[in-house]
């Protein structure tokens, strides 16, 4: 037996407990609130104006019963077999890592010499999976030897749909959406198509950004006869949806795992969280979690560090702001400060982004083009084309060059406002 136990765990639950408060942080999506958030099913998704700094009371409380999850509790270890067979792929793994630093060749000379028996000796494709998922810190690698699996299927070791499904998991993960597809049609053509690769290429979608593409994979597979979605399928679903802030799809999806006898799990939880927190709907990011302290599936720490998110952009980033001007702390980081102009795109608080801004400038703050590129955009948005152009002023009092993305934004803010003098300009 092996005891399981994560000291960030226990950390997270401490900084959980500080953002806990007896209220919830905005009114609910059927409020008259005048920030009601908005969405709708265009593929143009907008945002409607969000408060930063809500201060609705809540018939809701938020749970504190959170310390279960961090109790020290007792796993069963794997069999002999299982643990056996992980030792062998780790040796042959270390020896794969040190042999890339050094030339490729190496690297095909290694699985030649000892990779080869160890497939060979695990038919099924278990020892070739472990290997790829040891690998997975570096995809770069475990994609060569993904290449060398696919010719040693040349000489007679079939290659499982299991196997596929990684090549496509790694293809997807360095942005080679290509292979991915190549990989899925290569295991079709062979016809080993399983919900596996299904759901591979799915995720590399998703992964790359390619929501439609991802929506029109999931519409073929449910027209497949020799398979069907299974929870991970309507889980990588959720999160397409989620990162699109398309509640409404995201919801009826969840909805789907339900009338199809599914059993929603903890990733499928922690995406509907995720969707939630991205779309600032805070009463159904807490009643999710409220399901899941109810439900059979637990909150984990991936869950608690959603939450924490949610609550720190639902009330917490203007008043941080406000502390670190008055305490005279800079900011320095590039992705903070981007952090910041994102929150106030979503919301369209150009007003607010503005003010933000002059302060920032006057605190000595790292200032970075893409906060009046915000601004712009933002202006342009709302036809005030004066405060636009004033933007460019305040770039120049900062040696910030227009670049070309600059005069995009310009050229598209005068376009949809009809001023084609100021384009031809």
């Amino acid at each position: 037996m092996k005891r399981v136990w994560k000291i960030t765990d226990a950390a997270a639950q401490a900084e959980f407990f500080c953002f806990t408060k007896p209220k919830t942080l905005a009114s609910s999506s059927s409020s008259s609130s005048p920030f009601n958030f908005t969405l709708t099913k265009s593929p143009n998704y907008g945002f409607a104006s969000r408060d930063l700094n809500p201060h609705h009371s809540s018939k809701s409380t938020f749970p504190t019963n959170i310390l279960s999850l961090f109790v020290d509790k007792l796993a069963p270890s794997d069999s002999p077999a299982k643990e056996d067979l992980r030792n062998k792929v780790t040796r042959l793994k270390e020896e794969l890592v040190l042999s890339f630093e050094d030339s490729e060749d190496y690297v095909f000379r290694v699985l030649e010499e000892k990779g080869a028996s160890l497939i060979r000796s695990y038919s099924d494709g278990s020892a070739f999976i472990e290997l790829l998922k040891q690998l997975s810190s570096w995809p770069h690698l475990a994609l060569e030897v993904f290449n060398w699996r696919r010719k040693q299927a040349e000489y007679g070791i079939l290659m499982t749909p299991e196997e596929y499904s990684k090549g496509i998991t790694i293809a997807g993960r360095i942005k080679n959406v290509d292979l991915a597809v190549e990989l899925f049609t290569e295991a079709a053509n062979k016809r080993i198509r399983t919900i596996s690769t299904y759901n591979a290429l799915m995720g590399a979608y998703m992964c790359n950004g390619l929501g439609d593409k991802c929506q029109s994979l999931f519409q073929d597979l449910k027209k497949e006869a020799i398979c069907s979605p299974t929870v991970v399928t309507y889980n990588i679903l959720i999160s397409v949806f989620g990162r699109l802030m398309l509640v409404d799809h995201m919801e009826t999806a969840f909805r789907e795992i339900n009338d199809l006898n599914l059993s929603p799990n903890i990733s499928t939880y922690n995406n509907l969280i995720a969707g939630y927190v991205t779309a600032w709907m805070w009463d159904s990011m807490e009643n999710t979690y409220q399901m899941m302290n109810t439900g059979p599936v637990r909150p984990d720490i991936n869950t608690f560090l959603l939450m924490l998110r949610g609550y720190a952009h639902s009330e917490k980033m203007e008043n941080s702001i406000n502390d670190a001007f008055e305490h005279n702390t800079s900011v320095i980081s590039v992705s903070v400060m981007r952090s910041i102009i994102a929150s106030y795109f979503r919301c369209k608080a150009v007003d607010k982004l503005a003010n933000f801004v002059r302060r920032a400038e006057c605190a000595g703050w790292r200032i970075c083009r893409s906060l009046y590129h915000c601004k712009m955009v933002m202006y342009a948005s709302q036809r005030r084309l004066h405060e636009m152009e004033s933007v460019l002023d305040e770039m120049e009092n900062f040696n910030l060059d227009r670049t070309k993305k600059t005069f995009w934004i310009m050229y598209k803010a005068y376009s949809t406002c009809g001023q084609r003098h100021k384009v031809e300009q």
